[in-house]
């Protein structure tokens, strides 16, 4: 009989050590969530704070947003006038290329001031001649 009056002391001062062991965990985890709860609350302080915030800063963004878009869209078109611009340019280039090729030997700047260099020295001579005679 007295081991089982042992036993049950054994069963007894299990269980008490058990019960000791869960309280101690319990208590520590009420510590740990009542910590966190103090967190939160000041989470959530902070975020009403943050929020209007946040909210102005998202507004703010939207309307530079579009802003940019509408500046976009007037850069597309000035883009598209240098476009015409450039293609302008470059058919009046051509065309003057095209000219060019077709323009007869006299016609050319070089030959041109030779030519005119040429008139000038018979004016000269012509001159002299006038005088001479």
């Amino acid at each position: 009989m007295d081991f089982v009056y042992i036993g049950v002391f054994m069963c007894a001062l299990a269980f008490a050590l058990v019960a000791v062991y869960a309280s101690l965990v319990l208590k520590r985890t009420a510590t740990m969530v009542e910590s966190l709860g103090k967190t939160l609350g000041e989470v959530e302080e902070k975020l009403h704070y943050i929020t209007p915030e946040l909210r102005k800063t998202v507004n703010e963004t939207g309307k530079t947003i579009d802003e940019l878009q509408d500046k976009m869209e007037a850069v597309d078109s000035m883009v598209m006038t240098l476009e015409n611009v450039g293609v302008s340019v470059n058919e009046g280039g051509l065309y003057m290329d095209a000219q060019t090729e077709k323009a007869s030997p006299y016609q050319t700047p070089k030959n041109r001031n030779k030519l005119i260099e040429t008139f000038k020295w018979a004016d000269v001579a012509y001159k002299l001649y006038k005088k001479m005679k």
